[in-house]
């Protein structure tokens, strides 16, 4: 049953890493939108990994308390709601809150400081493979970009950061509910 875990691990890593690395495809539209410079417009990438850094080890730390089952469900619904609440951003400072705040919480709470003692705890031998295995999921995350850029084409960047945001949680919440174990 670990690898099914293993599975769950990699499709969660290309959805929720997806938000961040998809940043770069909805930046474009943001800036024709706006007018903002490019400097204050990539700022709230800066701003959302340094939150994520100060963030990760805070999750680590519940996962460690409450166990990543518990933990991670939360994750999924800050980090959809955050990733839909970017389409009612219509100032600088929502998109700093929103993208740089909201996002990188429900990251951290359903990443990998999760996922990678979740898995750990699954194998003794194999672990290696297991954790790389899982961790191939943040290289497809990259490929998330081309499913943003479809969505972005076809429906704008408002509706791309909804249907983002609600097929992360459609997609993950019941996999962490009904076949998560640890």
């Amino acid at each position: 049953y670990g690898w099914v875990i293993v599975g769950i691990a990699a499709l969660t890593m290309t959805l929720v890493y997806g938000v961040r690395h998809s940043f770069s495809v909805f930046f474009p539209s943001i800036l024709d939108e706006f007018g903002w410079s490019r400097g204050s417009t990539s700022i709230m990438l800066s701003i959302h990994i340094l939150a994520y850094g100060v963030l990760a080890p805070v999750a680590g730390s519940l996962g460690d308390r409450w166990r990543p089952r518990r933990v991670m469900p939360m994750g999924i619904i800050i980090l959809g709601l955050a990733a839909a609440s970017c389409s009612f951003a219509n100032k600088l400072w929502h998109f700093y809150l929103i993208f740089g705040i909201g996002t990188p919480m429900g990251l951290a709470f359903c990443g990998w400081p999760l996922l990678s003692p979740a898995l750990s705890n699954w194998f003794s031998k194999r672990r290696g493979l297991a954790l790389g295995v899982g961790q191939v999921g943040g290289g497809l995350s990259f490929v998330y970009g081309v499913f943003a850029e479809f969505t972005i084409i076809r429906f704008g960047w408002r509706m791309a950061y909804v249907v983002m945001g609600l097929s992360l949680i459609a997609l993950l919440l019941p996999l962490f509910l009904l076949l998560f174990y640890y």
